[in-house]
């Protein structure tokens, strides 16, 4: 995994004074058409979320508020980064495990490039692992 083609920096606009803003859009700043916005919120500390790939929807994973930790695993390297920033953003692509961790109160905005739909998901780390081992040969 290439870290500098996952991380997406946003532009930042406003003051100390009036606050900011950050933004992104399609074809400049995500790298993908959105099709379906959700934050998760609400978490207790040090909750473990994630736990699951996706065929096909790729996702740009943006902490807007605490921490989030995030484990990115392709089944062959494993990428740990810390998201506490709301100017970044992650790209976790297809076929691509993502294990992840709220501290501080975290709010997590997730842009994904298509509707949400149960068969996409991959739970299970056994069969995510034989997808994977069986891309790579």
């Amino acid at each position: 995994m290439n870290r500098d083609e996952l991380l997406f920096n946003f532009p930042q606009i406003g003051s100390p004074e009036e606050g900011y803003l950050a933004v992104t859009e399609e074809d400049k700043t995500c790298p993908f058409a959105i099709a379906r916005t959700y934050w998760v919120y609400g978490c207790p500390d040090n909750m473990k979320r994630g736990g699951h790939a996706h065929y096909s929807v790729q996702q740009l994973l943006i902490c807007v508020a605490g921490e989030v930790e995030v484990t990115l695993y392709d089944g062959k390297e494993k990428e740990k980064f810390v998201l506490n920033q709301p100017t970044v953003g992650l790209l976790q692509k297809p076929l691509v495990w993502g294990d992840l961790i709220y501290r501080n109160n975290a709010v997590l905005l997730v842009l994904a490039s298509d509707i949400y739909s149960a068969k996409d998901y991959i739970r299970d780390y056994d069969v995510f692992l034989q997808l994977t081992q069986s891309k790579s040969d």
